[in-house]
């Protein structure tokens, strides 16, 4: 039996790697648990994947969610779609927070009759979270969440006493202490 052994990581996070190991008469649900568990997301999460090519555009997808006239993932064999011996495969969550992951065939080999697979045979970095829940309970992203922490550091600079009204009104404001 062969075994695709397959590079993950993410599009927009750097240093987070994982190499899954997975054998080629397996679905693609298989190698979506693997890939799932291996950076510790919620393993319901909505996903696709697609089928890729060096550029990295969205080829035929085959998801998780039922799709009438989409390949469901339990249905779908690796080796029926794996073509090329390079095979770039894009993986999209559907959470809140719309993960993209880019799959790489990084190596074909003969399974280990002793292994039991799929499996991640390398880990490295942090995963991001998931999702994040700003304090108001409502997901948000890094970005959002940096602007919260800077727009909240800023202080209104303290005009008591100097003069200016609260309001105004159209009136002028008095000049103390200065001379026309």
């Amino acid at each position: 039996m062969i075994v695709y052994k397959f590079k993950v990581v993410f599009e927009d996070v750097d240093d987070v790697e994982r190499m899954i190991e997975v054998r080629a008469n397996q679905t693609f649900r298989d190698l979506y648990a693997s890939i799932i568990e291996s950076i510790k997301f919620k393993p319901d999460t909505q996903a696709s994947f697609f089928m890729s090519g060096d550029n990295w555009r969205k080829g035929r997808e085959i998801t998780n969610i039922g799709t009438e006239g989409v390949i469901d993932m339990a249905d779908a064999r690796l080796n029926a779609f794996v073509n090329d011996p390079y095979q770039k495969i894009l993986l999209i969550t559907n959470d809140e927070l719309e993960w993209h992951l880019r799959i790489s065939l990084f190596k074909i080999e003969k399974a280990n009759a002793a292994l039991v697979y799929p499996r991640c045979v390398k880990t490295l970095g942090e995963p991001p979270k998931q999702t994040k829940v700003s304090a108001v309970g409502k997901p948000t992203n890094e970005f959002e969440e940096l602007v919260d922490e800077i727009v909240s550091e800023k202080e209104e600079p303290d005009v008591s006493g100097m003069g200016f009204d609260d309001e105004m009104d159209g009136s002028s404001a008095t000049s103390e202490g200065f001379e026309d």
